[in-house]
């Protein structure tokens, strides 16, 4: 858990370079949703603790980095994921650990955009889809670059 309480500060900042310097076509990657995924995933966190952390990194990032205007989306997205991902065995992470991430960050994705877009859900369905697909592939690419440098995969699943 040290580890990434550890790594919680450079998640801070990533999110904060992401949302200022390295945006593409308006897109930023998720970074805070990524590191929680990656903290809930097979360690020593129970399902509560990584429920809980969800949600406290998720009230941060509504109010500090995304400008508190929808109070709570965060929270909600991120313990749902932290949840979900804290359910994955130690034997499946190992074999199929990219993609447990990427299905996770698809989810996290999708519930957050229905709750930030969805004046384009309802009125502009390709407008919608689009913000979803940019935004996930966007955060999925920044977190293969992330884990393969980083080399996360093994400090994770050793965790």
């Amino acid at each position: 858990m040290s580890f990434f309480l550890k790594l919680f500060p450079f998640a801070v900042f990533l999110q904060l370079l992401f949302s200022e310097l390295l945006t593409f076509n308006g897109y930023q990657a998720n970074i805070m949703l990524l590191y929680v995924i990656l903290s809930s995933m097979p360690s020593d966190n129970n399902a509560s603790q990584s429920t809980i952390n969800g949600f406290l990194v998720g009230i941060f990032t509504d109010f500090v980095l995304f400008s508190g205007v929808y109070i709570g989306v965060s929270s909600l997205v991120f313990s749902i994921c932290g949840f979900w991902a804290s359910k994955v065995s130690h034997n499946f992470a190992f074999r199929n650990f990219d993609l447990y991430w990427i299905a996770f960050v698809h989810l996290g994705i999708v519930i957050y955009s229905l709750f930030r877009y969805d004046y384009f859900f309802f009125n502009d369905f390709l407008l919608f889809l689009s913000n979803c697909f940019f935004v996930t592939y966007f955060t999925c690419f920044v977190g293969f670059i992330l884990i393969r440098i980083f080399s996360l995969k093994e400090a994770i699943l050793s965790a």
